[in-house]
């Protein structure tokens, strides 16, 4: 008897900052393989400045292409804080990151300002970087960075990501791009 036809996965590449976004994708992986056949293919830039990042995404992307083959579409995910340290205005990046088909999704104003604001009723919040990283310390005392995918699936929800991507364009984006805001 024959094996049943293999569905191929929808593939995303995804170019993350550092390790604490890394392990975002892997909990956005969780949540996906719960509902649909996508495979987000995270790359860890490192940090560094917006042109920096955008040129170790190209070049990882090239690379990935070339021994992997085609995605659906292509993300870079940073900080907005990272705008103050650096070489290019936000507004440039995501200009530059067109040019390569690549969608800029913003986290404001770092990751830790994501995680906070998807705790519940704090989605509305607009806190600075420091305030950020210091009252989710306080609302999350277990919090540690880098925090792992399964320490997020266990804090998190899909509502709760839901509810801050209703606020969160870019967020928003890739979200409906992998399926997830849908249902």
């Amino acid at each position: 008897m024959p094996l049943p036809a293999r569905h191929k996965r929808t593939r995303f590449f995804i170019a993350v900052e550092g390790e604490s976004e890394q392990s975002f994708v892997r909990w956005l992986q969780f949540l996906a393989d719960r509902h649909m056949q996508v495979h987000l293919d995270a790359i860890l830039l490192g940090g560094g400045g917006y042109k920096s990042m955008l040129e170790k995404a190209v070049r990882g992307h090239k690379h990935r292409y070339r021994t992997k083959g085609a995605y659906r579409k292509l993300f870079l995910i940073v900080d907005s804080d990272r705008a103050a340290q650096g070489d290019w205005p936000l507004e440039q990046l995501r200009r530059e990151a067109a040019e390569h088909q690549i969608i800029v999704c913003v986290q404001r104003p770092n990751h830790e300002g994501l995680l906070l604001r998807m705790l519940p009723g704090r989605e509305n919040e607009t806190p600075t970087a420091a305030d950020a990283e210091r009252k989710l310390a306080q609302l999350w005392p277990a919090y540690r960075k880098p925090m792992n995918a399964h320490a997020l699936g266990r804090q998190f929800s899909l509502d709760d990501l839901r509810k801050l991507a209703a606020r969160e364009p870019d967020l928003a984006e890739l979200l409906n791009a992998i399926g997830l805001m849908a249902g």
